[in-house]
């Protein structure tokens, strides 16, 4: 295995975090996944390969415990805002000092500076911010909702936009012809 003998740390966090520390699992990464107190095992397959620990970062004792993950390891995946490391005093300035090999990958939305760095980011947010989700409708026909709630509506639009996108996949016109096929793509 590519990765083997090294080790991951992987505070639990949305769907980024989760996927990288799957993907390094399955190259031969030992991935140490980092839970809150209470939360509920990972039903949607990106805990696999994984081992799990429950650290409560807001008291002292948790903090000492992933410190001394981090000394041993070689990289930690952190998926939080801006600022909230450094104020649980686990930044990389810290971590690093005490471990200078650690590699610290940040997976934060917006980064760690700028306008929108305290802000949570996720993919509706990049599309909204860009303007793609309403040109996503100039190149692809799709049904508008009738549904009066705005939460209803968003879902219903984008759940409508992905089933006929994937529906449409299928049509030679969309150029995905099929496993194997030379024809050249063309959307």
């Amino acid at each position: 295995m590519a990765l083997q003998g090294i080790s991951v740390v992987e505070l639990a966090g949305l769907a980024p975090g989760p996927f990288c520390g799957m993907v390094l699992a399955d190259f031969g990464a030992r991935v140490i996944r980092v839970d809150r107190p209470g939360s509920r095992y990972d039903l949607s397959g990106l805990a696999r390969g994984k081992r799990s620990l429950a650290l409560d970062l807001k008291q002292p004792r948790g903090v000492a415990v992933l410190r001394r993950l981090c000394a041993k390891s070689d990289v930690l995946l952190e998926p939080f805002r801006s600022g909230v490391m450094e104020r649980l005093q686990l930044g990389p300035e810290i971590l690093q000092r005490e471990n200078p090999r650690l590699i610290y990958a940040r997976l934060s939305g917006f980064g760690q500076s700028g306008s929108f760095s305290r802000l949570a980011g996720h993919d509706i947010n990049y599309l909204a911010l860009s303007g793609g989700r309403n040109s996503i409708f100039k190149f692809f026909s799709v049904e508008n909702s009738e549904i009066e709630s705005v939460e209803s509506t968003s879902r219903a639009e984008h759940v409508g936009w992905w089933s006929t996108f994937l529906y449409n996949l299928q049509d030679s016109r969309w150029g995905v012809h099929g496993r194997g096929s030379n024809r050249t793509p063309v959307l």
